[in-house]
């Protein structure tokens, strides 16, 4: 291809620049991509070596685009197929926790009660009511006729012993 060949497919593009955009636009339904298509349709004219002369550079142009589309919209069904068989692979999979990692919580799951047995009642009682059964600082205060400053520091205090005991 001459410099002159080049130069007439450059003023082709140009020419029916929104034909082709609308043409790439109906192939792949996505405008987005569309133009991101026909931004590749120049960058293929204008990286074309010298050959042979192309006697309809409007048919060209078509053909180029139309072949990009082409192989957008494969490899878009390649990746439809890849996510499938993910969707697939994943349904086969077992999601119930492995023997290992369910004994392991029933070990920690032991210690804890076991301290928390070991605890004095009346701050097992006030921890038993913030963490597990959800009730306010108040809440326990007016139960356990303290103040609520005091139930905090009884359950932060508790909290910081059975933590690292159970992790």
């Amino acid at each position: 291809m001459n410099t002159t060949t080049k130069t007439t497919l450059v003023a082709a593009f140009i020419h029916h620049q929104m034909e082709l955009r609308q043409f790439l636009d109906r192939k792949v339904n996505c405008r987005e991509t569309a133009a991101d298509l026909l931004q590749d349709t120049y960058v293929r004219i204008a990286q074309l070596e010298p050959g042979d002369e192309i006697l309809n550079p409007r048919a060209f142009l078509y053909r180029v685009a139309g072949n990009l589309a082409f192989d957008h919209l494969r490899r878009q069904h390649r990746w439809a197929q890849w996510e499938d068989a993910e969707a697939l692979s994943e349904d086969c999979l077992c999601l119930q926790p492995q023997p290992d990692v369910v004994l392991a919580g029933c070990e920690k799951l032991q210690r804890f009660q076991h301290l928390l047995l070991a605890l004095p009642s009346q701050h097992r009682r006030m921890f038993v009511r913030c963490r597990i059964e959800g009730q306010s600082y108040r809440q326990i205060a007016d139960q356990e006729h303290i103040s609520p400053r005091r139930v905090e520091r009884v359950v932060q205090q508790t909290l910081k012993s059975l933590k690292p005991l159970i992790t």
